[in-house]
């Protein structure tokens, strides 16, 4: 699920300083004196298809950015039925965005992997070719580009023809590919923990896993790229392949990054990985942050938020950009830079249409791995009567959610199955529905696996679910019913008889889980799993194959009583 801010709260009509640019000098020439103008007013009235007006300066910087494309490199289907995205009509738009007379700058705010077939047999190399392609200037590290590890990474990095940054996320210096990599700074490295949540001692040798930040220098224009990472991956990547891996709190690390930067640049953008709502707390407690370009919570921001803060210099304001998924647009920030400082702001998502145009260069370099699997993934697998939805995965029981753990139940025979809600990754269509399709809904490399656990233990699995409501970790299931309560799980039944507290049940699970992902650290303290050694997907395509009537609906497995926690909704990223 992700949060989707489509009618933001427009900012006051008075005009306002952005972020910390007022107090800088721009260069050898300009006196910096950022107000909020009327153009970013204008382009407020102006529906979120349409390009917005922007300052017709020479000296413009334009920003262009884009987020959580999760390996959508091909055109897919949007909710309505259109034909959006892919790398090489993304390449196209970006190409006529881009004026040779104005400044520029192309940034990723990270999730360049995981998400389609593409990913799961060529592993981020076309992903990182085509940005190259499209000469990104920088790019954020996001949780699902360590979904294979930080050695695997590394070597696709090399793909890569501009930095990836993050300031936050650490290696063990001792770890046979660390060597090479930078040192960590004290101050930066505070309260860092590795993956699996222990802390990391202070007497611990740590090294970037990536580049922190980067000075450019564009038109004259010195502007410094940091790079943060979501805290979040202490327990949503892999602790097995991930093993020497530390975050630290980004806000805690761009506190102590930004007066440096400040100090090196006119202008600093923070690309975050971290969520919108993160980012807001970012822009209110950090100051020295001209423009937060943002991904994680696949946001579709139409206008640029603001956020108030206070620094030295008097009352300011940060804005923040993000431009929803999959690339099916992509952001454009203007600022105009005159001889009397920053003259105003606009902000837009352009939707990234096929049919408007596609790069040759692009759409020639993804051809030879599109055909090499296409035979494979083009197999239909079902026949769906009407387009199954992905909405609703954190906030309880879906059509979807009970699919899969329906196959994860059968496939493993056991008692009940347990799947969480975000490794459920997208919608499937009416109609046709093909092996790509399946690997789309399922992505990751998953296997299904059974655990020993009493009654006991499965209660409180569920009252670990229960609390999850809302929150990312949230489960979908099979074989068991209960109602939410107060929190907790009430009325347990297990194959339909009241569950017993000493009774050993064959839990059905994803090897994700089974090791502490998302918190589920009550499996592994259950007892050893039995792994079937079976991908989730290649389970759910067997389980279409032989149930060709199966029924997407609720099926009445989870209820809640009471007031629902809508306000929780907001931490749930993807």
């Amino acid at each position: 699920m992700s949060r989707d801010l489509r009618h933001p709260h427009p900012e006051p009509s008075t005009c306002r300083q952005i972020g910390a640019l007022s107090a800088r000098p721009l260069g050898r020439v300009y006196r910096v004196v950022a107000t909020l103008a009327a153009l970013f007013l204008l382009q407020a009235s102006r529906g979120p298809d349409s390009f917005a007006a922007w300052p017709d300066h020479p000296d413009s910087l334009v920003i262009l950015h884009t987020n959580d494309i999760h390996a959508h490199l091909l055109p897919f289907d949007d909710s309505k039925g259109a034909v959006v995205g892919g790398a090489a009509a993304r390449a196209a738009l970006i190409e006529r965005m881009r004026v040779p007379s104005r400044r520029s700058l192309l940034l990723d705010a990270g999730d360049v992997f995981q998400g389609t077939p593409l990913y799961n047999f060529f592993r981020g190399v076309p992903d990182y070719r085509s940005m190259t392609l499209m000469r990104y200037d920088a790019g954020a590290l996001g949780n699902h580009e360590l979904d294979d590890g930080p050695s695997a990474w590394l070597r696709t990095r090399s793909e890569a023809a501009f930095p990836i940054l993050s300031a936050n996320v650490f290696v063990a210096g001792d770890s046979a590919w660390a060597k090479g990599l930078a040192h960590v700074q004290v101050g930066v490295r505070r309260g860092a923990r590795w993956i699996g949540g222990a802390p990391v001692p202070d007497d611990a040798s740590l090294r970037y896993l990536a580049t922190p930040y980067v000075v450019r220098e564009v038109g004259g224009v010195k502007i410094a790229i940091l790079g943060l990472t979501t805290s979040e991956i202490v327990s949503i990547v892999s602790r097995a392949r991930n093993h020497g891996v530390a975050v630290s709190d980004p806000i805690q690390v761009a506190s102590a990054l930004v007066p440096e930067l400040r100090a090196k640049a006119d202008l600093v953008i923070a690309l975050t990985h971290v969520g919108v709502e993160v980012d807001r707390a970012l822009a209110s407690r950090v100051p020295g942050i001209d423009l937060i370009v943002g991904g994680h919570s696949h946001t579709f921001l139409w206008q640029p938020v603001f956020v108030s803060h206070r620094d030295p210099n008097g009352a300011r304001s940060t804005p923040i950009v993000q431009a929803g998924r999959w690339g099916e647009r992509v952001g454009r920030v203007v600022l105009a830079i005159g001889p009397g400082g920053i003259g105003g702001l606009t902000g837009a998502l352009i939707p990234v249409r096929p049919g408007d145009g596609e790069d040759r260069q692009v759409a020639t370099m993804l051809q030879p791995f599109r055909n090499s699997i296409a035979t494979a993934m083009d197999k239909p697998v079902f026949r769906s009567p009407a387009p199954v939805s992905m909405s609703g995965l954190g906030r309880g029981e879906t059509p979807l959610g009970d699919f899969v753990a329906d196959v994860i139940l059968e496939t493993s025979r056991a008692d009940l199955a347990i799947m969480n809600s975000g490794g459920i990754r997208a919608p499937l269509p009416q109609g046709p529905v093909t092996v790509g399709d399946i690997y789309t809904v399922l992505p990751f490399d998953n296997t299904i696996v059974t655990v020993p656990m009493k009654g006991w233990q499965v209660r409180e699995l569920l009252d670990f679910i229960a609390v999850r409501l809302g929150k990312r970790g949230f489960a979908q299931v099979s074989g068991v019913q209960f109602v939410i309560r107060r929190g907790r799980a009430a009325e347990i039944r297990v194959g339909g008889t009241i569950l017993e507290s000493d009774r050993v049940y064959r839990v059905a699970t994803i090897d994700f889980l089974y090791g502490g992902g998302d918190g589920y650290t009550m499996f592994e303290k259950a007892g050893s799993a039995e792994d079937t050694g079976i991908f989730t997907r290649d389970a759910a395509i067997d389980f279409l194959r032989k149930h060709p009537g199966y029924e997407f609906k609720k099926r009445g497995r989870i209820r809640w009583e009471g007031s629902f926690p809508t306000r929780d909704l907001l931490h749930f990223s993807r």
